[in-house]
């Protein structure tokens, strides 16, 4: 099948362990990486970026690079560090403009979700454990730095670019979704009934996208 590569979100990767466990259970070779934040990774995003991209030419070529929140802008930077990325799917891109400073990014973050599927504040607490608050404050900092709507068209030269946008996202607003979507050229999907941290709870839709995007030639 295919190779997928995921890059999560800050300081937090437990909630994926599902949806990447059902792609594999599909037949994909699907490599879940630690996210930006935790010790054992840094706290610097183009660095990190960097990072992924190696990881990408060592192991792949990777049909499908999937950034998820702040993983969006990581995986944005690897894409175009590296050809050996074919596609790259973005799931509730951060972060716009409003939300680029300390004080309202916090803000944004610390208001958490509202919806059914969210992941529970234990699983969280616990990935934020390998981070700390400073790797946590720092990783944010250097996330603020790396604007999408200007790095992303870099990335879509050469390769589909599909963005997805949860209709109930508290913390990625659809506008800027459209815009950087817009942008680049990219495949814009607003999927219904879906948090921030879409696609925890909702494997079978996630199942579905990845295998058509990376049927797509």
């Amino acid at each position: 099948m295919a190779y997928v590569i995921m890059v999560p979100g800050l300081a937090v990767r437990n909630y994926l362990r599902p949806s990447a466990d059902c792609l594999r259970s599909h037949g994909h070779d699907v490599d879940l990486l630690p996210p930006i934040g935790w010790r054992s990774v840094g706290t610097d995003l183009t660095d990190y970026a960097q990072r992924i991209a190696r990881h990408a030419v060592d192991h792949g070529p990777a049909d499908l690079l999937i950034g998820l929140s702040i993983g969006t802008q990581a995986a944005t930077l690897a894409a175009i560090a590296t050809p050996a990325v074919r596609r790259l799917l973005l799931v509730s891109p951060t972060l716009d403009p409003a939300r680029r400073s300390t004080a309202a990014a916090l803000r944004a973050w610390a208001g958490g979700e509202d919806h059914r599927n969210s992941p529970r504040l234990s699983l969280q607490a616990h990935d934020w454990t390998n981070a700390g608050p400073g790797g946590i404050y720092q990783g944010l900092q250097s996330a603020i730095k790396v604007p999408l709507e200007t790095e992303l068209p870099r990335a879509a030269e050469g390769r589909p670019v599909t963005v997805v946008h949860a209709d109930t996202d508290l913390l990625s607003p659809l506008p800027f979704a459209a815009d950087i979507a817009q942008r680049a050229g990219a495949r814009l999907l607003v999927i219904p009934d879906a948090p921030h941290s879409w696609p925890i709870g909702d494997d079978d839709r996630f199942v579905a996208l990845v295998a058509r995007l990376v049927s797509e030639r």
